[in-house]
This record gives C-alpha cells, sequence and structure tokens, in this order.
C-alpha cells in the first residue's frame, strides 16, 4: 500500500500542475470566443455564443484552485483537501458538459440571429457604429455582403453610391474603389456563412477541449479516492526482550 500511496501522490502532484495548464488552456479558447464576439457585437446581438464560454471561464478559475488544492492536498494527504479537490472536480465536469449540451442546444439560435443581425447591420450601414463592425467583418472573413456582394444593391447606402460597395469588400492589393463592374477585384463571397464557420469553430473547440480535460479530470477524481480511502499500514511495537513482535 505504501508504494500505491507514493505513487497516487506523485500522480495527483502532476495532475494539480497539469490543471494549472489545463486552465490555461479553457482560458484562452473563452477569451477566444469572446474576442470573436466584440469584434461583431453590433451585427449578431445574440449572447448565445457567449453562455458556453462563460461557463468555461469559471471552470477555469475552478480548476486553477484545484490545482493548488490537489497539490497540497496530496502532499499532506488531507483527507479534506483531497474530498474538496474531489468535489470540485466533480462541479467543473458539471460545468463542462452543461457547456457542450448549451453549445449543441443554441446552435440554430445563433445561425438565424446572426442573419438577421448581419442584414440589419448592411442595411443601417450610415451609422458609423454598424460602419465599422460591418468593415472588420468584410475584411477580416474576406468577404461582402451577407449572401454574397450583391445585397448592396438592397440598401440606403447604394442609393447614394450606385455602382459601388464599400472598399472593405475590396481584395488586398489592388486599386480597387469598390465598383461593382469589375467583380474580380472584390470579395464576392457574402460574410454570413464565413462567420457561421468561425463561431461555429469556437464552440467545436469547446466541445474538444472540454471532452479532453474531462478525460484528465476523471483520472485526477479516481487517485484522489485512491488517497482518501487507502488503508494505512499497521505499525508494530517490541513488546518484549524475546524478540517477539505484537500489533
Amino acid at each position: 500500500m505504501g508504494g500505491c500511496s507514493v505513487t497516487a501522490k506523485c500522480v495527483m502532484f502532476v495532475l494539480g500542475i497539469l490543471f494549472w495548464a489545463i486552465a490555461a488552456g479553457l482560458t484562452y479558447v473563452s477569451v477566444s470566443v469572446f474576442k470573436t464576439y466584440d469584434n461583431f457585437e453590433h451585427i449578431d446581438k445574440d449572447y448565445y455564443t457567449l453562455i458556453p464560454a462563460g461557463i468555461l471561464l469559471g471552470a477555469a478559475v475552478f480548476m486553477f484552485i484545484t490545482g493548488v488544492i490537489g497539490c497540497i492536498g496530496a502532499c499532506k494527504e488531507s483527507k479534506c483537501l483531497l474530498g474538496t479537490f474531489f468535489s470540485l472536480i466533480l462541479l467543473i465536469l458539471l460545468l463542462e458538459v452543461t457547456a457542450a449540451i448549451l453549445g449543441f442546444v443554441y446552435k440554430d439560435q445563433i445561425r438565424t440571429g446572426l442573419k438577421d443581425g448581419m442584414n440589419t447591420a448592411i442595411q443601417n450601414y450610415t451609422d458609423p457604429n454598424y460602419e465599422d463592425a460591418v468593415d472588420s467583418m468584410q475584411k477580416d472573413l474576406k468577404c461582402c455582403g451577407v449572401d454574397n456582394y450583391t445585397d448592396w444593391m438592397k440598401t440606403p447606402w447604394y442609393s447614394e453610391h450606385p455602382n459601388s460597395v464599400p472598399t472593405s469588400c475590396c481584395k488586398k492589393d489592388t486599386n480597387c474603389t469598390g465598383d461593382i463592374t469589375k467583380p474580380d477585384l472584390l470579395y464576392t463571397e457574402g460574410c454570413y456563412y464565413k462567420l457561421i464557420d468561425t463561431l461555429e469553430d469556437n464552440l467545436k473547440y469547446i466541445i474538444i477541449a472540454g471532452a479532453v480535460f474531462a478525460f484528465v479530470m476523471i483520472i485526477g477524481m479516481v487517485f484522489a479516492c485512491v488517497l482518501i480511502c487507502r488503508t494505512k499500514e499497521v505499525p508494530y511495537i517490541n513488546l518484549d526482550s524475546s524478540g517477539g513482535y505484537r500489533a
């Protein structure tokens, strides 16, 4: 049992450090989602994408605290700390499962809300807030309009700028002025499906990351149980001079 205990302690200590790395990974994924949303917040008014990311960010905080508790609990073999470690991992697992489920449930709402938001954005392109968001989207995603560049022909902006689209639709390194009679100089593909792919990729990364980290956490729970439930060795005491030993 002593060897098993030492092995469990070593594994728990390593897992505690690994949990800090996992916390950093979860934070990175969550912040990436928030950053993507921030770039297009005037286009996508729905917060469905942010719910799973917010849950994972909370899980990252718990993960960091759990790593500290796991390391200390393993070194001291404190059943109280190890029990807390086990409980926090269970809570984190529940948070990650919730994030994965919400990411799947809100998939259709993201699509519907996003398309409505994009149509609203190009219709209100003369508003500086929408203008910056649309320009940023078209430049970053290398696209133009919602379904394609001809969507601009149905906007108030086009009435004031006939036969043109915003210069953010222009390909780089070209002498482009947004003239739709020269489509070779423009990004003609719409932004809707490109942005959908970007947001859904973020959700996919969240789900994949959660699944991988869940496996690591289950290992942590197993070894925490080993240390909590292990049977202590029974000491033997020399009771007489004849060399006999009794428990």
